[in-house]
């Protein structure tokens, strides 16, 4: 069975048999299937089986014919197939059946042939029987304000590339960087020669338009599959500062300099192409974790990566990448770029030797866990730390540290509160938690009550008494019990550090340093030591407020000095 399937703009959705060889729309009376609109001519377009195919020939139509958005030219027939979209007036026709004359491509067998001159036997990908556009039972497209108007250039070699990807990684799992297969020069000359096989498939059934460039085609399949496709020339350009991209949308590029992102040309083929170059800027990063759907962290040209691969709230994936000047290793290369002053760095430093218990909370844009990994950077190597990330890297490289992983992994046989139950009573000097979460917050709670030595916790939240809220709230769920929490959390804490973008449009700065104070009464009183105040000239200066904090005479105890001049307003 052969229908013309016609759905009006604005209107409803109807199905006609095509039972013979030859099928006309137009205005007039005399046409298989009449449309009465002034925008329809006469004799509009005529669909005919020829050589196995149906094409639509157009009529000499006064407002043309459009197949996929690309007119046809008068008296020159084009192949149609299923899911393709005829334009005519406010009409869209579509091809739907069982009529092997419209089949799609089914999962069968292709030859590649192979520098050797023998051949090898590959799957090729089916195409979705269903339109891309489908809805309930009577309708194929659901709304017309979801299809390109006439004259839009078409996606459809989007879908095509999709379609080709989809085949190499089912036949050639070394492309799919997280699959743990080494992709050898042999496997990669192998896709290579099956992506010209697939596309010569292609062009043997008709699938490709006249006109089609099939060598940019197929560089740009190439260029996804194997490296990280229009973003690889983008992250060696050193005026690019930042990139975001979702799913097949064009991509929007940072320059520097310029005070907004703009639209470029370059984009994806689609969702899939962009998830395969998330997973492989990932993995090659060592922060990949099997199942993990929020992926951040530092990747090439030193940018650093935060994405969402679906399934998520978001029905695509989204790449944000950007770049940092250099690689905070310790606390020093951010006070070199304006994010705190020497100052706080020491006192810093010093909270982070004499293992005292300190909350940094984070709101905006900031890089969170760029500052993070600077503080960590200033621990000393002797003391026992047990570090908490997502993915288990924050602390890497450190001797006799423990690295703990909150993204779960389906091998995992203990949950990380057990695990950390059993780091914590082994003896801990510190415990660093990076972006606390429901997973650890208990724990977290735990050290620093005391059941390790100090505590080095990040969070979001828009200022210190947020964060202290958030954190008790994560380790509870009685909601009586958060009041309590924050204000045993409020005398057991010896500095807040709020992080955000700075009071001079800066992208990120430690705006203020507190200590948190209980009164007879149980109120939290937030002591500032250090301020980022804007001048009238619109530099920023770091100023102490006079506040020496009550955990400086701990450390004289230890024998770390924190001199009385950083705390002189």
């Amino acid at each position: 069975m052969l229908q013309v399937v016609v759905h009006e703009k604005g209107g409803r959705t109807q199905r006609f048999n095509f039972e013979g060889d030859s099928f006309s729309v137009g205005r007039d009376e005399d046409n298989d299937l009449v449309l009465d609109r002034p925008n329809v001519s006469k004799h509009h377009l005529r669909l005919r089986r020829r050589q196995g195919k149906i094409e639509v020939l157009d009529l000499s139509s006064t407002n043309g014919t459009y197949v996929n958005g690309r007119i046809v030219a008068p008296n020159d027939p084009r192949v149609v197939q299923r899911s393709d979209r005829i334009y005519l007036g406010d009409f869209i026709l579509m091809l739907e059946g069982d009529d092997p004359a419209i089949r799609p491509l089914s999962r069968g067998a292709i030859k590649v042939s192979d520098d050797a001159g023998g051949d090898r036997v590959q799957a090729i990908a089916e195409p979705p029987d269903a339109p891309l556009l489908s809805g309930p039972e009577d309708s194929v497209i659901t709304s017309a304000a979801k299809v390109a108007s006439a004259g839009v250039e078409s996606t459809y070699l989007d879908r095509l590339a999709d379609r080709i990807i989809k085949t190499m990684l089912e036949n050639i799992g070394a492309l799919d960087p997280t699959r743990g297969e080494s992709l050898t020069e042999e496997r990669e000359a192998e896709a290579r020669r099956m992506v010209v096989g697939l596309i010569e498939r292609m062009q043997e059934l008709g699938e490709l338009e006249d006109g089609v460039d099939v060598a940019a085609l197929r560089d740009r399949i190439l260029r996804e599959l194997l490296e990280t496709g229009p973003l690889g020339p983008l992250l060696v350009d050193d005026d690019v500062m930042e990139i975001q991209v979702v799913g097949g949308g064009y991509l929007r590029v940072l320059r520097q300099g310029a005070k907004a992102p703009a639209l470029t040309q370059a984009r994806f083929s689609g969702g899939r192409a962009l998830a395969l170059a998330i997973r492989r800027l990932a993995k090659a990063w060592g922060f990949w974790s099997e199942g993990a759907q929020v992926l951040e962290g530092k990747v090439d040209g030193g940018f650093y990566m935060y994405a969402l691969l679906p399934p998520s709230h978001a029905n695509e994936p989204v790449l944000s990448l950007r770049r940092t000047k250099t690689d905070a290793s310790t606390l020093e290369t951010l006070v070199q770029e304006g994010v705190l002053s020497q100052d706080m760095r020491e006192v810093l430093r010093a909270a982070a030797t004499g293992r005292r218990r300190v909350l940094i909370c984070a709101s905006g844009g900031t890089n969170l866990d760029r500052f993070m990994s600077a503080v960590v950077g200033e621990i000393p190597e002797n003391l026992r730390v047990a570090c908490i990330s997502d993915t288990g890297r924050l602390g890497a490289g450190r001797k006799g540290w423990v690295q703990l992983r909150r993204m779960s992994d389906p091998a995992d046989g203990v949950g990380l509160s057990d695990a950390l139950g059993v780091v914590l009573r082994g003896g801990v000097d510190l415990v660093v938690s990076q972006r606390c979460r429901h997973e650890d917050a208990a724990a977290v709670l735990d050290a620093i009550a005391g059941a390790a030595g100090g505590a080095i916790v990040s969070m979001w939240g828009i200022d210190s008494a947020h964060a202290m809220w958030r954190l008790a709230g994560l380790s509870t769920v009685a909601a009586g019990a958060i009041q309590n929490l924050t204000v045993s959390l409020a005398r057991s804490l010896d500095l807040l550090v709020r992080l955000a973008n700075g009071v001079s449009g800066e992208p990120m700065q430690v705006v203020e340093i507190v200590e948190p104070r209980v009164t007879g009464s149980d109120e939290i009183v937030h002591m500032p030591i250090f301020r980022a105040i804007r001048g009238p000239d619109g530099t920023t200066s770091f100023q102490p407020t006079g506040t020496v904090p009550s955990f400086v005479q701990d450390l004289g105890d230890l024998g770390i000095t924190l001199p009385p001049r950083l705390f002189k307003a």
